[in-house]
């Protein structure tokens, strides 16, 4: 994985489609799928978004509004952001606590050296789980000698439409998710009629989109926007913006946070609710 300086102007994530095995992690002989259906612990487990507050390793955490490591464990495969990158792996648990996370696949994209980090230390720390805890709102996942390895609070997921949404990171069209440039503001706004609109750097935009199952997304390539003239680096970034939304195929939501996506799964687009 390419590595991003530390204090570059502007931070580069370079996306590629699909999902890959993660290189030195260790394959863990476990079935996909729960061994149980109890009412139990698994139920307290499994469909909930869980955010990590503490991992294994790292000595604080990032903010979640901008590299949030997350697990949703439902039908017996675990996914989310590792905080980076979108991740999925087989996972067995019951409701005795046990619980065992197949070497996850992931996206390769990269980002700075402390999200890097936070994210190898965040995979290893599932592959190492043996059980589960969960007391409330927390997940608590315990490796070998009852070693604390991840600490989880759940979070609920912003609505998609009604919501102010202010991107983070666009795609240039050069196969590349790159930040906003300083000063400049992104938003994006779903209306539950269909409407799509916001600001895409200078000038402010409106089109429509359509969702389906499964976190399908349209979006309308016939996009208005106002005619104002802004600095050369701004009116590029905005048409790189506006470019990218009609390639969208699928959108997520994790916590404060909105992701589109194309068909081959290359990111477009990433937005936190304001």
């Amino acid at each position: 994985m390419a590595r991003i300086p530390a204090g570059a102007p502007a931070r580069t994530l370079i996306a590629a489609a699909g999902l890959v095995l993660l290189a030195g992690l260790p394959l863990l002989a476990a079935a996909c799928g729960s061994s149980s259906a109890g009412s139990g612990a698994l139920q307290a487990l499994e469909g909930k978004l869980w955010t990590a507050t503490q991992i294994d390793g790292v000595a604080q955490v990032l903010p979640t509004d901008q590299f949030a490591s997350t697990a949703t464990f439902k039908g017996g495969t675990v996914s989310g952001t590792g905080a980076v990158n979108r991740y999925s792996g087989a996972y067995t648990a019951s409701d005795d606590g046990a619980l065992q996370i197949q070497q996850p696949a992931s996206t390769l994209m990269a980002g700075p050296p402390e999200a890097d980090a936070q994210e190898q230390a965040f995979f290893a720390a599932l592959t190492k789980t043996q059980r589960f805890e969960v007391s409330g709102e927390t997940l608590k996942l315990f490796g070998s000698g009852d070693t604390l390895l991840i600490t989880f609070a759940e979070t609920q997921p912003t609505q998609l439409t009604g919501t102010t949404w202010k991107a983070t990171a666009y795609n240039n069209g050069k196969e590349a998710l790159v930040s906003l440039a300083a000063d400049s503001e992104i938003t994006a706004v779903f209306a539950e009629d269909g409407r799509l609109g916001g600001t895409a750097s200078v000038n402010t935009y409106s089109t429509t989109y359509t969702t389906g199952d499964g976190g399908a997304m349209t979006i309308a390539d016939q996009i208005a926007a106002t005619q104002m003239a802004g600095p050369e680096e701004l009116m590029t970034q905005e048409q790189a913006y506006l470019a990218a939304l009609p390639l969208t195929a699928t959108y997520s939501l994790e916590g404060d946070q909105l992701w589109l996506r194309d068909a081959d799964g290359a990111a477009l687009a990433h937005y936190t609710a304001q």
